[in-house]
């Protein structure tokens, strides 16, 4: 059976980086015109930031496009969610539909 690769998938992502899924969940919440550092991202998304950064967690989802990151000369770079990406609006719809679903649940 032909198909993507399973290590090119999203779902490979979140699977593989242990908060991701708190992460994204949280970029959801973020107001898209702000900057953040990776410290301030990891408060937010109440996850180490051991987990965030030495872990990977942090590169991999600005690779898959929920975050853009900002280099700054002798500072550390900033990021800020990347609302006007195709992956972001998809977690987005995701978040929607699941958020809807736990809604109507007895």
């Amino acid at each position: 059976m032909d198909g993507p690769d399973s290590d090119d998938t999203a779902w490979h992502v979140v699977a593989e980086h242990d908060d991701a899924a708190a992460l994204i969940d949280t970029l959801l919440e973020l107001d898209p015109d702000a900057s953040f550092t990776k410290t301030e991202l990891s408060d937010r998304a109440d996850v180490p930031l051991k987990s965030l950064y030495l872990n990977g967690t942090l590169d991999a989802i600005t690779e898959l496009g929920l975050l853009e990151k900002r280099e700054r000369d002798g500072e550390e770079p900033l990021y800020s969610v990347a609302a006007d990406s195709d992956a972001f609006a998809a977690a987005r719809s995701f978040g929607n539909v699941t958020r809807a679903a736990a809604s109507t649940e007895p």
